[in-house]
């Protein structure tokens, strides 16, 4: 039996069978050589779908929409910028559903000031169109603001996290600390930048409350359509701080529903 078994693969290997014995075994090879490739794959999944999404992206169709800052105007911002059509991709909100993206008006975010609260440099943000102060209620709220003075191709809107709505006549002080007590506050304090509890307190109750009142009061006094406000945070890029802001409710575009990053 031994004899037989040697004997036929001394055939299979000499004779004209070789090639059909080093093909199967290359078919072997390579199977094997897919499988590994094929559970790296696996194992990156989100790497190789991002790839594929972004080579889809560079043949869709694309449009202009207006730049956020989430930090300064910077000198090389454009008003507007050319971003891939979202009509065109299919955009779902956090529990899965479909978005109709005809209610809404989508910005591009230009800046890292808003990191912390999960938007970043180039994000697409999603503003329902039929915002009302009444759907302002609990806090934080990531906005799209209007910057105050519009300047020539500059960007003419903002992207901030709100914190508090009240009046300019409102305690400063304590309002700070109501919001420097709220749980998803603390969590900015492990932030890089952020200089302290009594730091900010300063920071909004001189600087940015004077900011302000150079703003908008006139004469000492604060014109009605501004004394409604909201209170933000941003991180500040260049100077590496967490500060707050003072806005007034006039400038406020709408609540952000959805962001979305698309490399």
């Amino acid at each position: 039996m031994m004899t037989d078994i040697i004997s036929t693969a001394s055939v299979l290997l000499n004779g004209p069978a070789l090639p059909t014995v080093l093909a199967i075994g290359g078919v072997v090879y390579f199977a094997g050589y897919y499988y590994k490739a094929n559970k790296i794959a696996n194992k990156n999944r989100k790497e190789v779908q991002q790839d594929i999404t972004n080579k889809t992206i560079a043949v869709l169709p694309h449009k202009d929409y207006f730049v956020a800052c989430a930090g300064s105007k910077e000198s090389n911002v454009c008003k507007m910028v050319s971003a891939v059509d979202i009509e065109a991709c299919n955009f779902c909100d956090s529990e899965g559903t479909p978005l109709n993206l005809a209610l809404y008006e989508c910005f591009v975010v230009h800046g890292e000031s808003m990191k912390y609260a999960g938007v970043n440099d180039g994000d697409f943000v999603l503003v329902a169109k039929d915002f009302s102060l009444d759907s302002l209620r609990s806090f934080p709220k990531i906005l799209v603001l209007k910057y105050r003075e519009a300047e020539n191709d500059k960007p003419l809107y903002k992207v901030r996290r709100a914190w508090y709505k009240g009046t300019i006549e409102d305690d400063m002080g304590a309002t700070a600390q109501q919001i420097m007590n709220n749980p998803k506050f603390r969590k900015l304090t492990n932030q890089e930048g952020f200089k302290g509890e009594e730091w900010m307190l300063n920071d909004l109750t001189h600087k940015r409350l004077d900011d302000y009142k150079k703003a908008y009061f006139k004469d000492g006094v604060c014109p009605e359509m501004y004394k409604q406000i909201v209170i933000s945070t941003t991180f500040d890029t260049v100077k590496k701080e967490i500060h707050f802001s003072i806005h007034p409710i006039s400038s406020i575009v709408g609540i952000v529903k959805e962001s979305y990053s698309i490399k």
